[in-house]
């Protein structure tokens, strides 16, 4: 049998979760270095409810209540972190406001002519009340050697939302410090990568002699950086082990589908029978964990396979430890497949899900799901089902004429988020993907503790979240 094989890159996005390939879950470290940031606790920004904030003018968003709880101006709230799961730092899409119960503020201070370091604030405010829970000073020091450029150090580059090695919510702050020459000592410039609480408790912190390290993702406590050889090293944020894995597991980092340090998927392409499997490997080991080749496909399509005709399927993580797989006939995807969940780490199908219609790849395709676990919204190109994931029913579908349906977030308020085609931003019912509003300014971004913040051009406003039903019609 001769067959060709190539790596599959999965993609992944800040709340609809997307194919991925790698995952990091792992003990937390201890020990570290200090940052250039200092805190306070004196809570003197106050409590932005004992003030006058900016009214909301927008419509109203269904699975929000009609007023937010408070709000900021743009001036005063500043911006909002970047995310650390991924290299590009700093893009729009990337931008995170929440981190555990707190939102995350960000404002650069103004800088002195001639001075010799950027200065970011950041304030992180209990989202029921807006009260700063802790003040941060970060300091970013320009390079007297013109090696590093710090004229255009932008907030989401500095401060970013992240996770702690436990999967904690946590904040990243990358500051740089420059250190003269003295005596026989050389001039160092170091960066200083420092993980916080969402209380502003100091998680750890670790200093890098080599600016290299500037740019690179931090995933779950650990610097994610090209190894020795064909795989990658984790570098531990406040001390521990470095850890190399034999694969690369190619994948823009961010994405959990199982703990550990991951599962990589590549596509391995067959010629007897015509088929594309995909073939599971553990990352950090190299040892192969599945493949389709050996699952045995949904009953809905073995009557359609022989001995010269395969499966080809897709993947998108679903939750750590679990997958959405979905599988078609080879050379057949046109005519649809099938939806199942699988274990990440063996392949064994948990539940057999509806039957999709044609997907183009990983790049088109997306899930989401509910606080409980119980409902699935899955993309699979230019469409979308939603399902129940315990018995694999189908709850509905979208039917042709439609505009494609992307689903973003589904936190359990009886809505679900997402991007239509051609409306933008939207809110629909959860169980029956009635539109109850289109031309949102901005989705929601979601807390773990009942509350919704957007981040809108006239101001920051923070909602309390409630079911749609009680969402008044404005």
């Amino acid at each position: 049998m001769k067959t060709v094989k190539w790596t599959v890159k999965w993609q992944t996005r800040s709340t609809a979760v997307i194919g991925a390939a790698v995952v990091l879950g792992l003990v937390a470290g201890c020990g570290g270095a200090d940052a250039p940031v200092s805190g306070d606790r004196s809570g003197k920004d106050g409590s932005p409810s004992a003030r006058k904030g900016p009214a909301w003018t927008g419509k109203a968003v269904p699975g929000l209540a009609g007023k937010p709880s408070w709000s900021l101006s743009s001036e005063e709230a500043g911006t909002c972190p970047g995310y650390a799961g991924t290299v590009s730092n700093g893009r729009a899409e990337d931008e995170r406001c929440v981190v555990g119960d707190v939102s995350a503020l960000v404002v650069e201070e103004p800088r002195k002519e001639g001075a010799a370091e950027t200065r970011f604030t950041v304030r992180l405010r209990e989202l029921k009340t807006g009260t700063v829970r802790k003040k941060l000073t970060v300091r970013v020091a320009a390079d007297p050697g013109d090696t590093v450029d710090t004229t255009d150090a932008t907030a989401a580059e500095h401060v970013q939302v992240s996770e702690w090695k436990d999967g904690s919510p946590a904040l990243l702050v990358r500051s740089r410090v420059h250190t003269p020459a003295d005596g026989l000592a050389k001039e160092r410039l170091r960066s200083v990568f420092t993980m916080y609480d969402p209380s502003g408790r100091k998680l750890g912190s670790s200093a890098f002699d080599d600016d290299a390290y500037d740019g690179l993702p931090v995933r779950r406590g650990y610097v994610v950086a090209d190894g020795d050889g064909d795989g990658q090293k984790y570098l531990p944020i406040g001390g521990g082990k470095t850890v190399e894995t034999e694969l690369k597991g190619e994948t823009e980092l961010g994405t959990r589908i199982d703990a550990g340090f991951g599962v990589s998927i590549s596509s391995d392409v067959s010629y007897q029978p015509f088929a594309e499997w995909l073939v599971a490997t553990d990352a950090r080991t190299g040892k192969k964990l599945w493949s389709t080749e050996d699952l045995e496909p949904p009953a809905a399509l073995r009557e359609r396979l022989d001995e010269e005709t395969g499966t080809s399927s897709w993947i998108a993580p679903l939750q750590e430890g679990s997958a959405v797989l979905g599988w078609s006939v080879y050379a057949e995807e046109s005519k649809g497949g099938v939806l199942t969940i699988i274990d990440a780490k063996t392949g064994r199908r948990l539940t057999e899900g509806p039957a999709s219609d044609y997907s183009t790849g990983a790049d088109d395709d997306a899930s989401v799901l509910s606080p409980d676990g119980g409902t699935v919204v899955t993309q699979y190109g230019e469409g979308a089902v939603a399902w129940d994931t315990k018995s694999g029913k189908e709850l509905w579908r979208q039917a042709e004429g439609e505009q494609n349906i992307r689903p973003v977030a589904l936190p359990g308020n009886g809505v679900l988020y997402a991007e239509l085609d051609d409306s933008g931003p939207a809110a629909l019912g959860m169980r029956d993907k009635k539109v109850l509003r289109t031309g949102l300014e901005k989705l929601p971004e979601f807390s773990n503790n009942g509350y919704a913040v957007i981040n809108a051009d006239n101001g920051f406003f923070v909602f309390a979240t409630q079911h749609a039903e009680r969402t008044p019609r404005t």
